[in-house]
Parts: C-alpha cells; structure tokens; sequence
C-alpha cells in the first residue's frame, strides 16, 4: 500500500514540472461583449414587425409620436417596452387598455422613455451612477443609469441622488439594438422619476 502511494506521489510531482505558471491576467472592466449589427431600419419599423412591442407601437401611435420613433438623427436613447411592461404601466394607472389612457399621460410616459445621449452598454461607466435627461423636460425627466460590473447589467433609476420615493426601476432585458435613428433596449418594466 505505502509503495503504491509513494508511486502516485511520484507520477503527480512529475507532472508538475512540466507545467509552466499561468500567465498573469488584467482585468479590464471596460472589456464589452461586442454590439449586435445594426439594423437598417428605424426603432419604429423595427418595434411594429414584433409582436413584443405591439402595445407600445399603439400608444406611440395614440399619443401622435410616430416622428420620434422613426425619424431623427442617431443621438437617442429609447427604452423599449415591451407587453408586460406596458401591461403593468395599464395596470398601475388603472387603464384596461391603451385606449383609456389620456394622451398628455401616455406623452409624458413615452418621452421619459427616450433619453437625449445615445447610449451603447460600451459608452457607461462601470458602477457609477449617471444622470441623464429624457424628452420631459426639466428635473422630472432625470433618468439613472448603473452599469453592474458583472455582465454588464444595466439597472436604470435603481440609485443615485436625489431619487424621489415615485420612481420606478428596472433592468434592461436586451441590450444594444442599434438603428439608423438611435439606440435601443429592451425593458420588461416601465421607468419613472415621478408620477406620469
């Protein structure tokens, strides 16, 4: 028995000389997965040919933002939100469906949603809260954003200062959706700052 573990200790300690050290490793915390194509087509062409976005293209539709969602220059954020987002929206303001909601509301919900700064997960900076302003204007259209070091999550309004009691947070589903006239993620739950 003792011979037979001096023999594998001697095999184990053979093997390791042969090994060489592992080489050392920076880390780099701004190493981004790399950005999907870009589509060529607008946010709006993109939005009313999947069946996710169905009920954000009828209140984009509603509240007459057609021209922000397809037309522009590419200097635009927009949080895409899809069914189930829009769906709590319905449910937390008490609406049955898109057509009972009042379109000064479904506006300022819509353009709380596109933030003025084209954003890519490469352009934010790791665990760091950022301030940014979306098309409401004034303090109530400050939005949040907080890129995790870990997978690169995005989490929007979820910290930072001043953040009132109103707001609502979320994490961005899919990232960096790139089109001719801005860029895109896609949230499973509305964002706000204060009440819309």
């Amino acid at each position: 028995m003792k011979i037979a573990l001096i023999i594998i200790v001697a095999i184990l300690l053979q093997g390791c000389e042969k090994m060489s050290l592992q080489k050392s490793f920076d880390f780099d915390e701004n190493d981004h997965p790399p950005i999907r194509p870009p589509f060529n087509t607008t946010v709006f062409e993109f939005m009313t040919a999947q069946a996710d976005f169905t009920l954000m293209v009828e209140a984009v539709k509603r509240a007459g933002m057609e021209s922000i969602y397809s037309g522009g220059a590419d200097d635009k954020t927009i949080l895409l939100l899809r069914n189930d987002a829009m769906k709590r929206f319905l449910t937390d303001y008490a609406h049955a469906t898109v057509a009972d909601v009042p379109v000064s509301r479904l506006q300022n919900m819509l353009n709380y949603h596109v933030i003025t700064t084209r954003l890519t997960q490469n352009d934010l900076p790791v665990q760091k809260y950022q301030t940014y302003q979306t098309l409401v204007p004034g303090p109530n259209g400050r939005i949040t954003i907080y890129k995790w070091r870990e997978y690169w999550e995005i989490r929007i309004n979820a910290g930072g200062p001043d953040l009132p009691t109103t707001r609502k947070t979320a994490n961005v589903y899919l990232h960096n959706y790139e089109f001719t006239n801005g860029v895109a993620h896609q949230l499973n739950a509305y964002v706000q700052w204060v009440k819309f």
